[in-house]
């Protein structure tokens, strides 16, 4: 998946959207990633936290044309395991509560200057009170980590 997750990111001018809550164990892992990222890499990053409406005129005025969004996300899989998946078909898929309005977000943003959006979707392990992130979903958000330093250390 990080192979696939690299080859989209060819020639795109790009920004990470770290998405989740940290007081809620792995659903945290976006804005982990975000925290370990800042000031190590040249692209933009945005810790939305779990409200990334709010985000919507930062991603617009940034000028990326591939918006990245790292979120905890339920779709059947072991824990710690990374799928990719296109904004459109972030309705078809069971993707938590953060990124379920984000097809309609992104419609705010003008046609013209509408990014490409990708979910990097990790299946949690545990999303309790009180909790840190699992070890299945540390080891994804360390390899996440290592690829993003890798393609856009400073």
């Amino acid at each position: 998946m990080l192979d696939e997750i690299q080859s989209r990111l060819m020639n795109k001018n790009a920004l990470l959207l770290g998405v989740g809550n940290r007081a809620r164990g792995d659903d945290g892992v976006g804005t982990y990633l975000v925290r370990r990222l800042k000031k190590r890499v040249r692209i933009p990053l945005i810790d939305a936290g779990d409200v990334p409406e709010n985000s919507i005129r930062e991603i617009e005025a940034s000028g990326a044309n591939l918006v990245l969004i790292v979120d905890a996300a339920d779709f059947g899989a072991s824990p710690g395991e990374i799928t990719l998946v296109d904004l459109e078909n972030i309705k078809d898929f069971g993707v938590s509560t953060h990124t379920a309005n984000l097809p309609v977000l992104f419609k705010i943003i003008p046609k013209k200057i509408r990014p490409e959006v990708l979910l990097v979707a990790i299946q949690p392990g545990h999303t309790s009170t009180g909790k840190g992130l699992s070890e299945a979903v540390r080891e994804s958000l360390d390899g996440l980590e290592n690829l993003f330093y890798s393609l856009f250390k400073k």
